[in-house]
């Protein structure tokens, strides 16, 4: 190769020069996910044992013939428990609620469902009250919310 032909080659382009001020994170992200790894592997979820409650299947009716149904009415901020499908007779109280399911059971060995229809402005935390009360009978094999709005 001669003189002459090493000048006529392209020469190569100059490197960019990296000023100090830039900064390589790439590690810093690697430490980020590992960190996210490890807390998502050694977490544990607590479940909340205490009640045993099935899937939600929306859509779906519930055959009110084969279940014991118990009404819950909001009546002037009271909340008031029917013992039928719907608010008639009179109110019955909390305590008269599992040996209510459990005559209708003995009466009917088809039932294995219990459902309780609440009012939608009645709190939460009475209807769990019933749904215990109710729960306490030996025998249940299902158990559904129905929420009914007023029309």
């Amino acid at each position: 190769m001669t003189h002459e032909a090493h000048l006529s080659e392209e020469t190569l382009p100059k490197r960019k020069i990296v000023s100090d001020s830039e900064l390589d994170i790439t590690p810093m992200i690697d430490v980020v996910f590992l960190l996210l790894i490890f807390f998502m592997v050694t977490s544990t979820m607590k479940q909340d044992t205490e009640l045993q409650v099935p899937p939600a299947k929306h859509g779906e009716g519930v055959s009110t013939d084969t279940a014991v149904v118990i009404t819950i009415v909001n009546k002037d901020n009271t909340p008031q428990i029917y013992l039928s499908d719907g608010p008639q007779g009179s109110p019955a109280q909390l305590t008269e609620v599992a040996p209510y399911v459990q005559s209708e059971m003995n009466a009917d060995k088809a039932i294995k469902t219990v459902i309780i229809k609440a009012d939608r402005e009645l709190p939460s935390g009475y209807v769990e009250e019933v749904a215990r009360a109710a729960n306490e009978v030996e025998g249940i094999e299902k158990f559904y919310v129905g929420v009914q709005d007023k029309q």
